[in-house]
């Protein structure tokens, strides 16, 4: 059976991922803002006519012309040019913004002189039916394209199908139109060497010529089928007066982040407890239930107390993820990236570099993705080599356990929650310390002027709670499902670490059940390892059990609390200490007597987990992006002696 092929293409946050992820049934990301898309995403059309063709449809990265200045901008040309010999595409679907549409109808000429008779344009975010027929029919006939004014809704997915396969049934070829670029433009096309169809000249002035004379017809033709919203402007010039002002837009700024990270203290407390003891009553039945041996070990002491330590954190992750839904919707993080712009040039960045650095919170790795939108190559660079010390999804399990168990929770200034505060400022130390690395990098390896700066701003809108749900939703699922398989077996195999090799049954005869606990964890190949690394953690107040956390935090950051979980439940615990945070507090010193944990480990461990790069599926993400290990080995070296040093620092102060 024949397949066809779609291109969605159109400027960023224009609807095309939500387009793509309707008509295909996938999950792409959606924001309210530009350069989400960093790589093209492809898939089948669902059936929702009565045609018997495959369709396949491919989301690209958003273009503003066709004079690529970024990875992402060079992705889209490439296909758009159908150097992908072997799949090449019969149909192009040009998304137009409702709210940028004179913008858009400058790329859709453009855009025809290059593809020719097959091209489409498909209206996005006429909810109200603010397009007539009249007005698509003189759209029609000003740009020779067909045209469909619709919405990103499921009710309207039979049309938007229905639509695209009767265009496919046109006759009509894919012609390359003959567009003129320069050198540098060209340098970010993959494989720019085989296009035939373009001349390449320095002197651009043809260029500019074409392209002065795009805007003037697509000004003739706002002026013919559309009229501006003149509410929507004026609310949205309104705000961006206060949101966008230097100083009331900054604090605004940092008042609306530090509210986040209250708030995944405040809402989430009571469910997290509810998990936590969820996880304790069930650890209690299983252990109730099973005779001694093993398995009963392997169950209760590696499986439940790896996974239920990490699945209970759950909720916080869900709650950041919702609030920074609502903010992307919203458009407000569009005026963030402005205000950015300011304080990234101090640093030589600019304000583009705020949505790769922004995308680190969640996950390095689409952080690193999402350089591809920053213009200038040494500037990304600088991003991609310090965008690590963001903390990602994967620390907050860390930073929860510790700062709830280990700083006192009081108010600061009477309104100032203490553990809230100490979350703001991990997040802060490590933005902070990514800034001052990339300014270090541009004064010395990655020199040369900062790159200029431009946003499409798009109006305010009121974002949708099931929207926001459905991201945290997905969020919540990631980490679980991450928490089923990969901790799982972790879990299973530090429990086989802390259990073997066995103790001779007459080196502990006569001795408690906590002690002889206690010796196996230390005689085990766990504990050999731990003490290998104990001489380079003392200095920093951490014993073996904590380096064993930190080695497999390696693999992952989160499978630290999975490894405390596994390893504190077989050492010496309380029989009252049912949960991970009360074996914490329960460790004592086996020389001593006093604490092992207290305030200035606590803070120790957190401040390595800020600066190091603990997470092998980034390395091997960097590897991809950078072309070499050279720039990732190095990576690796200077966070984790920054890592150290903060550690040292910091165990010492409050010591």
């Amino acid at each position: 059976m024949k397949e066809a092929r779609v291109l969605i293409v159109g400027f960023p946050n224009s609807g095309k991922s939500s387009l793509f992820n309707l008509l295909s049934g996938q999950k792409r990301k959606v924001t309210n803002y530009s350069g989400i898309t960093v790589d093209a995403a492809e898939g089948m059309l669902l059936s929702n006519s009565s045609y018997e063709e495959k369709v396949s449809i491919v989301d690209l990265p958003g273009m503003y012309n066709l004079v690529p200045t970024s990875i992402d901008e060079g992705v889209s040309l490439h296909a758009l040019l159908n150097l992908s010999v072997d799949k090449p595409y019969d149909l192009v679907a040009l998304v137009v913004d409702l709210e940028r549409f004179e913008s858009s109808m400058s790329l859709c000429l453009a855009l025809k002189e290059l593809v020719g008779e097959k091209m489409v344009l498909i209206i996005n975010k006429d909810d109200k039916g603010e397009i007539t027929r009249e007005q698509l029919k003189v759209l029609e006939e000003l740009t020779g394209c067909r045209a469909l004014s619709t919405c990103s809704k499921k009710e309207r997915s039979r049309e938007i199908d229905r639509f695209l396969r009767d265009n496919l049934q046109r006759e009509g070829k894919v012609e390359l139109g003959e567009i003129t670029l320069s050198k540098e433009s060209l340098s970010y096309i993959p494989d720019f060497k085989e296009i035939k169809s373009i001349k390449i000249e320095e002197d651009q002035r043809e260029v500019i010529s074409k392209l002065d004379n795009y805007h003037k017809r697509a000004r003739e033709i706002v002026d013919k089928v559309v009229k501006p919203d003149t509410r929507k402007i004026k609310v949205t010039k309104k705000l961006d007066q206060i949101l966008i002002h230097p100083l009331w837009g900054s604090l605004i700024f940092v008042a609306v982040f530090y509210l986040i990270f209250n708030s995944i203290y405040e809402w989430a407390g009571p469910l997290m407890d509810m998990i936590d003891n969820l996880v304790a009553i069930f650890g209690d039945w299983v252990a109730s239930t099973l005779p001694e041996g093993y398995l009963k070990s392997l169950i209760v002491d590696g499986i439940i107390a790896g996974v239920g330590g990490v699945i209970i954190f759950a909720p916080q992750i869900g709650i950041l993820f919702f609030l920074l839904s609502l903010l992307e919707q919203s458009g407000y993080i569009s005026r963030a990236a402005v205000l950015s712009d300011r304080v990234m040039s101090i640093f030589g960045l600019n304000g583009k570099a705020f949505l790769p650095y922004l995308s680190g919170f969640a996950c390095s790795i689409p952080g690193i993705m999402a350089a591809r939108t920053i213009p200038s190559k040494k500037e990304r660079i600088a991003t991609i080599m310090t965008l690590p010390m963001i903390t990602c999804s994967a620390r907050l399990p860390v930073y929860i356990l510790l700062i709830g168990t280990f700083v006192p929770e009081k108010k600061i200034f009477g309104f100032l929650n203490s553990q809230s505060l100490s979350f703001f400022f991990l997040y802060f130390l490590g933005s902070f310390f990514a800034l001052t690395m990339a300014l270090v990098f541009r004064l010395s390896y990655f020199r040369g002027e900062t790159s200029s700066f431009f946003i499409d701003l798009p109006y305010y809108q009121r974002p949708r709670l099931r929207i926001a749900f459905g991201s945290a939703l997905q969020k919540v699922k990631f980490f679980c499902k991450k928490a089923g398989s990969i901790i799982l077996v972790l879990s299973i195999g530090i429990w086989f670490a802390s259990t073997f090799p066995r103790l001779d049954a007459n080196s502990i005869a006569g001795l408690s059940d906590d002690a002889v606990a206690s010796m196996q964890l230390e005689h085990s190949l766990i504990g050999k390892i731990g003490k290998t690394l104990e001489p380079a953690l003392e200095p920093i107040g951490m014993d073996w059990k904590m380096g064993v956390g930190l080695l497999v935090a390696f693999g992952a950051r989160e499978l630290f609390v999975s490894t405390m979980g596994t390893i504190y439940a077989l050492g010496e615990v309380d029989e009252e200490s049912s949960t991970l945070r009360q074996r914490l507090k329960m460790e004592k010193d086996s020389v001593t007597g006093e604490p092992k944990f207290n305030l200035a480990v606590a803070w120790s461990i957190l401040i390595f987990f800020v600066f190091s790069l603990q997470c092998t599926s980034t390395l091997a993400i960097l590897r991809r992006e950078l072309g070499n290990w050279k720039q990732p080995t190095f990576m690796f070296l200077y966070m984790g002696a920054l890592a150290w040093l903060g550690s040292f620092i910091t165990y010492n102060i409050l010591s």
